[in-house]
């Protein structure tokens, strides 16, 4: 599996664990992008993107040699349930500034 793009030193098991996931657990196409500290360290990318016209990696392969599209780094994606975590870590920022009691009913802040 090809995965395309770059990690900054120190980040290469990032890259190490996104492979995996394609070769251990049939990953059809994917990507990932991580900043810190408002730097990008980490934006890679691996797979196919066409799960119509082709089996799109069902057959193992997921890297466009089927005839299905590459992902590509621009490619969109659908992201689903990912608003849940993300709303979490602003609860617990919240918490954490004094501006939300997490023993408080909903009803404090929500009416």
């Amino acid at each position: 599996m090809d995965v395309n793009g770059t990690v900054a030193e120190g980040f290469e098991p990032v890259r190490e664990a996104f492979a995996d996931n394609f070769a251990a657990r049939g990953e059809r196409g994917a990507a990932v992008a991580v900043y810190r500290g408002g730097r990008r360290v980490v934006d890679l990318w691996a797979g196919t993107r066409d799960v119509n016209g082709a089996d799109g990696g069902a057959d193992g392969t997921a890297d466009g040699s089927d005839g299905a599209a590459r992902w590509e780094r621009g490619t969109a994606q659908v992201v689903r349930s990912a608003t849940k975590g993300v709303a979490a870590a602003v609860l617990l920022m919240l918490h954490q500034r004094g501006q939300l009691d997490l023993d408080a009913p909903v009803g404090a802040y929500w009416p």
